[in-house]
């Protein structure tokens, strides 16, 4: 299988509204947010934004505390972590303001019951004029809400990624596999997996296991249903 990042349309969309939050006139708020179910390529699309754009990504972790968190920023950043919660947060604005980039931080959800992580990230957005990218699960939009003050920031930089379409999962599989499969296959790994991006690739690692046992040039919904496969 190749390791390819194939561009969706999920991952259009997305792009489309970081470029709009990137070029967004002086004063309008930086905060935007990317959501949905588990599975669908949010993760990988973020660490490519990262890698493409020049970008922090940060991943928020199940423990993680206001200040274990601006630990990893921090360090993100290339500096050396101070101890202190205000420090960190003075080193995470002073690198931002200096060298401004878009800061992406994944697994949202684990800070979103830290109401003091929440009001950070949009002082630090405010004072560094920095895009910073939410990524979240399919609550996240409605964790968030709640804040009003914070979700009035990034109404107009939300987008929800969605399970792929046929035509979708035809694209994403022509993009990274080296084994033919017919539209009977295509048809029966949309269904299986209902379009989620990561059931695809483990999918795609068993028709790679049929083709290669059993000699097959292309692969048909029929090869996929057989036991022995």
């Amino acid at each position: 299988m190749k390791t390819n990042f194939v561009v969706t349309r999920n991952v259009e969309e997305g792009f489309s509204m970081v470029m709009s939050l990137k070029d967004r006139n002086k004063g309008i708020p930086g905060l935007a947010l990317a959501f949905g179910d588990p599975g669908l390529g949010k993760t990988r699309w973020g660490i490519y934004l990262a890698d493409k754009l020049g970008a922090i990504f940060v991943r928020a972790l199940a423990a993680s505390t206001l200040r274990s968190f601006l630990e990893d920023l921090v360090f993100e950043l290339g500096l050396e972590p101070m101890f202190r919660s205000a420090d960190l947060y003075r080193q995470a604005r002073k690198a931002l303001s200096e060298d401004p980039r878009l800061v992406i931080i994944d697994e949202i959800d684990r800070l979103i019951v830290n109401w003091q992580a929440i009001e950070m990230l949009r002082d630090l957005s405010d004072e560094t004029d920095v895009p910073i990218l939410l990524i979240g699960m399919d609550t996240a939009e409605r964790k968030l809400s709640r804040f009003r003050h914070l979700y009035y920031r990034m109404k107009s930089h939300v987008v929800r990624f969605t399970p792929l379409s046929e035509s979708d999962v035809r694209q994403f599989v022509d993009k990274i596999s080296e084994i033919n499969l017919d539209d009977s296959a295509i048809s029966q790994i949309h269904k299986t997996t209902g379009g989620r991006i990561g059931d695809i690739i483990s999918e795609l690692h068993r028709v790679e296991r049929i083709a290669l046992a059993n000699n097959y040039k292309t692969i048909q919904a029929k090869h996929l249903t057989r036991r022995a496969a």
